[in-house]
């Protein structure tokens, strides 16, 4: 195979259900350029391996990467896209699939077109099994047709990772970056965020190219999201922020950022409940961001109960 432009990284781990429907939204792909799909598997134990040596055998664009043992989330990913061999790079999670068969040529051509870039996201469609469709995101108009910035980034205005094509900033190990991206076994795509917003301009197209797979009412599709507690969730986050901060050494303040990401968590908890629990875990904030946090969590409260006035006002 000749050199690929682009390298579609394809991270799995016991999806036979959707592996298929992921592979051929890949492989339906018309481009003017050559792509390769780097499949990671991260050693589960259903069919899926089959399936994947299945589609590499009659598909030369397809290379596999089958591990021996488990390493969760974060390090199949990042070394996948270590492995990558293309200028760029993205990604597609094995029981997620893409909408149309031109996303790559859009964001292929959109960085061709804008060296200044170094990655364009887009939007994503939350669906489940049964087809329903959830919302589209991201929905903020800060980024959506803009660019996504890290100031935003860290007052909780985020984009899709997943979605994103990326410049291969991966090809020189980099022992430091490894460690950040690795840091929490479940959590990689917030480090993945920041390291491109650290490492230039990225842009959010305002079109729904890929779906985003929800447990929805698929009781047997247990992601991180529907298996993991919010009290482990939230401590995960707070580990990954943890290390933002030791990886980025004070160029990035990320107490703002602690603050969004505890806020409609906190508010669950409230409503839901759960929320001694989520307190306690709270407790291990640093301590600038406990001394906000109140402030900012009146000042939140504040701000959507005027929206909703707003709303209702306009109704009338």
């Amino acid at each position: 195979m000749e050199q690929p432009l682009v390298t579609v990284l394809v991270t799995t781990y016991n999806q036979e259900q959707y592996i298929r429907q992921a592979l051929d939204s890949v492989l339906a792909q018309r481009t003017d350029f050559p792509f390769e799909v780097l499949v990671s598997e991260d050693a589960g134990t259903d069919g899926t391996r089959a399936i994947l040596r299945e589609y590499a055998a009659r598909d030369s664009r397809i290379r596999l990467r089958l591990r021996e043992k488990n390493v969760g989330i974060s390090r199949n990913w990042y070394e996948g896209l270590c492995d990558a061999k293309g200028e760029f790079v993205c990604t597609l999670e094995g029981d997620d699939w893409w909408l149309t068969d031109d996303k790559l040529q859009k964001q292929a051509d959109f960085l061709r077109a804008h060296p200044d870039y170094a990655a364009v996201s887009h939007r994503l469609r939350e669906t489940d099994d049964a087809g329903n469709v959830y919302r589209c995101l991201p929905d903020d108009p800060r980024v959506v047709g803009r660019d996504a910035t890290v100031r935003l980034f860290l007052r909780g205005v985020t984009f899709s990772c997943t979605s994103c094509m990326v410049r291969n900033i991966f090809r020189t190990p980099d022992p430091a970056r490894e460690a950040y991206v690795t840091a929490n076994r479940s959590i990689a795509d917030f480090a993945l965020c920041m390291l491109y917003l650290d490492a230039g301009r990225v842009f959010v197209m305002d079109q729904a190219l890929s779906a985003y797979r929800v447990a929805g009412t698929d009781a047997a599709h247990r992601n991180y999201n529907a298996a993991t507690t919010a009290v482990q969730k939230y401590r995960d986050y707070v580990q990954v922020v943890a290390a933002s901060q030791r990886y980025f050494k004070g160029r990035y303040d990320f107490t703002l950022c602690l603050c969004a990401g505890t806020f409609f968590p906190f508010c669950d908890r409230l409503r839901l409940g759960g929320a001694v629990a989520f307190l306690r875990e709270m407790a291990n904030m640093p301590l600038k961001a406990k001394l906000v946090f109140p402030f900012y969590f009146a000042g939140r409260c504040a701000v959507l109960a005027a929206r909703r006035i707003a709303r209702r006002g306009g109704a009338v």
